[in-house]
């Protein structure tokens, strides 16, 4: 059934709970270490981000590339990858033809699992993020505006994902803003770990994690660590998507009035009525722009 998936998978849990099952693409030619440095190099400078390898879980982890430099060229530190103690990050490297059909036949496996949980037909912004880490680097907390598929090829580590929607791990106030695009304003609870499900990820794990599921990896101390994430929207998490950004606004309007909205994610029917308020909102906003301007 699965071009790249095995193992039991119960779509139910899809963007419901973290779960793991198998890949089986070990060996596949695109994730060699010979042809990701060919690949890296010919990609868009902006698309290939890297770093020290980090160590705390509070960094924050889109500006890591930026406050945490690692003083190498590119090549550099694809070449001693086992020694620099350094982390890459690769946005979109299915723009590049050894990963086409790869990302072909795992968006042919997501929608797939869409359809056997009823979450729609077509995946929507469909992306890979590629991760190449030294021994013992770490990906500090966070949380992505996608659903996402974790591999792994290469290394092992220890992934922690939490279940979204938990206000004693992530604020409400905090999913809101960074899926509007306004910035990403998170800070790590130590004490928020005991909610975690934590996975000994190794090659051919797959791990998929929720829409908006928080989660950090601690890679192992044996060799580099190169993983794959495959991210996408399905119907239901664009309608979160449009709920969260509504909420936003009306959080900012009625905090003046001492007052909060109701967090997304506890009803779906409250979500579905906000996600239908996110384009009169936005055409209002013209609107008034224009009659201002």
């Amino acid at each position: 059934m699965f071009n790249c998936f095995s193992g039991a998978i119960d779509a139910g849990l899809l963007d419901r709970r973290p779960f793991s099952f198998q890949h089986q693409l070990l060996g596949h030619p695109a994730l060699s270490l010979d042809n990701l440095a060919r690949v890296l190099p010919a990609l868009p400078p902006d698309q290939v981000m890297y770093s020290q390898g980090l160590r705390d879980l509070s960094v924050n982890f889109d500006r890591a590339h930026i406050d945490h430099r690692n003083d190498l060229g590119l090549e550099e530190t694809i070449e001693t990858l086992r020694t620099c103690d350094s982390y890459i990050a690769v946005r979109n490297p299915e723009v590049h033809a050894s990963f086409r059909p790869l990302f072909k036949e795992l968006l042919a496996d997501v929608e797939a699992l869409m359809r056997q949980r009823g979450s729609g037909v077509k995946a929507t912004e469909p992306m890979l993020w590629l991760f190449i880490a030294s021994p013992n680097a770490v990906t500090p907390f966070h949380f992505d505006r996608y659903s996402n598929v974790l591999m792994q090829f290469r290394g092992s580590k220890e992934v922690a994902v939490f279940e979204p929607w938990n206000d004693e791990v992530i604020r409400p106030d905090e999913y809101e803003v960074y899926v509007a695009h306004a910035e990403r304003r998170m800070e790590w609870r130590p004490e928020a770990d005991r909610h975690a499900h934590k996975f000994d990820f190794r090659p051919g794990d797959a791990l998929h994690i929720p829409f908006v599921g928080g989660h950090y990896v601690k890679n192992g101390p044996e060799d580099v660590s190169i993983s794959l994430s495959f991210f996408f929207h399905s119907r239901d998490t664009l309608q979160l998507t449009r709920a969260l950004k509504v909420n936003h606004v009306l959080r900012r309007r009625l905090a003046g009035l001492g007052l909060q909205p109701s967090p997304v994610g506890r009803s779906p029917l409250r979500d579905a009525l906000k996600a239908r308020l996110l384009y009169p909102m936005v055409r209002t906003a013209a609107a008034v722009g224009r009659r201002r301007g």
